[in-house]
């Protein structure tokens, strides 16, 4: 399911956007050329519903990040994808047979993190905001 979500959410916002997303694993290397989403996974958490094991509560968790050429543009970028989040029911695609649809989910925005360059002379840390977005699947 894991798969499926990153999957889904990368092409989910390269379809609103238009813009490349990147899903960010080790070794990845990311554009020069902005602006640009990243999707990463980051902890999830998994709980018992039910007093027979028989249901479970996961919270899949992702940063998404959204790097741009300004604070203009971030600034109307990051209000488009809060407007998008918030309304739409995004697509769960299978990540590993194309073009199989296996139904839909709703990513909620947890918080909006804007984060400074570390190093003022690493240009691509410029203009960046994250989402951190939970998705929750009872199983």
């Amino acid at each position: 399911m894991q798969y499926d979500i990153t999957h889904s959410l990368r092409t989910y916002f390269e379809r609103k956007t238009g813009l490349p997303t990147i899903w960010i694993f080790d070794g990845v290397k990311l554009p020069e050329t902005k602006p640009f989403i990243t999707v990463e996974q980051m902890q999830n958490s998994i709980s018992n519903v039910s007093k027979g094991r028989e249901l479970f509560r996961e919270v899949y968790r992702f940063q998404v990040g959204l790097n741009t050429n300004s604070v203009a543009e971030r600034a109307q970028l990051q209000d488009a994808i809060r407007r998008w989040l918030k309304q739409d029911k995004i697509e769960l695609l299978s990540a590993t047979k194309p073009g199989e649809k296996l139904g839909y989910f709703y990513a909620n925005i947890t918080a909006e993190v804007p984060m400074t360059a570390d190093d003022i002379t690493d240009k691509t840390s410029y203009h960046r905001l994250y989402f951190d977005i939970e998705v929750d699947g009872t199983i």
